[in-house]
């Protein structure tokens, strides 16, 4: 089974507004909430793909609840850890007639260390964990250290390891050397702490992570598309040129898609192309809103590869 792991999860709210005025009622014209968060997002892709897994991780309040109703609704299984604090809402307002999009990120809750202690009981016993995907910024009350602490525990269960997240928690937890990261450009140069301003600097640097320990490195390149480099290759895939309206899950959904055809036995190459076009497919759907198999199988035909090592 694949469980992901969102620390500090979130419910996106979007508002759709005609015009953004000052000192007057505003009316929206769309409205839409989505359980979000980085794990909360590849296991609602590997869903929407066909693929079961495990979201796990914390929620709280009424919020809480409404992400677990939310993600039930979608079909996603869920086992989270309860907490005294209420799940972050993620604010994003969208004005129609000039594109310009504003996003108020709520902080979360703090966690209390019982609270970390019963999620962690929880995990080191959850049934059959073959793969399980580390996403997301930690919360407050946490040390960005704790990954390392669940990518050694998942270790020794025999599960393999996707961390995707940033700065120290990223920093930390390659140490414990995952099977699998996916940095987007802008985290692998602050990383690697290098400008990386082409294609072979980022598959050298890609290449002194596999080299240090991790199996696959998954970068996401944007519009540009994915490179994943192992010890054996590197591979670029591009995505057709598309009207983007959203970015928010792109990465998530890539690597989504490609751990759920790596469990499925996929080669290399198919993992590739479907995790670009997955990502691809939920940068043109609306708002905060993921991908569908009907696009992304209506993409992946004109996502082209190549092995660029």
């Amino acid at each position: 089974m694949i469980y992901t792991l969102t620390l500090n999860p979130a419910l996106d709210w979007t508002i759709v507004l005609d015009h953004l005025e000052a000192d007057d009622t505003l009316r929206p014209i769309a409205e839409e909430r989505y359980a979000a968060g980085k794990g909360i997002n590849v296991s609602r892709v590997i869903r929407a793909l066909g693929g079961n897994s495990v979201a796990t991780g914390f929620a709280g309040g009424y919020e809480g609840l409404e992400l677990e109703g939310r993600l039930v609704n979608e079909g996603v299984l869920t086992n989270f850890t309860r907490i005294g604090g209420s799940t972050r809402v993620n604010l994003i307002i969208k004005e129609k007639d000039t594109g310009r999009q504003f996003s108020i990120g709520s902080p979360g809750p703090e966690i209390r260390m019982l609270e970390l202690g019963q999620l962690y009981e929880e995990l080191k016993n959850v049934p059959d964990p073959t793969y399980v995907v580390i996403s997301g910024s930690v919360p407050k009350g946490i040390d960005p250290g704790i990954y390392s602490q669940f990518i050694v525990t998942f270790r020794k269960r025999g599960a393999k390891i996707a961390l995707d997240a940033d700065g120290k928690a990223l920093r930390r937890g390659i140490e414990m050397k995952p099977d699998f990261i996916k940095p987007n450009l802008h985290e692998l140069k602050r990383l690697s702490n290098k400008e990386l301003k082409s294609t072979e600097e980022v598959v050298i640097e890609a290449r002194r992570l596999v080299d240090s320990g991790i199996s696959h490195v998954i970068v996401s390149m944007g519009p540009k598309g994915l490179i994943v480099v192992t010890a054996e290759t590197a591979i670029e895939a591009i995505p057709p040129v598309v009207q983007v309206d959203s970015t928010v899950g792109a990465g998530d959904s890539a690597l989504g898609a490609f751990i759920l055809a790596h469990s499925r036995g996929s080669t290399l190459e198919e993992c590739t192309v479907l995790a670009c076009a997955a990502g691809t497919a939920t940068s043109i759907t609306p708002a905060t809103a993921l991908c569908s198999l009907d696009l992304v199988e209506a993409i992946k035909p004109h996502v082209t590869w190549k092995r660029i090592l």
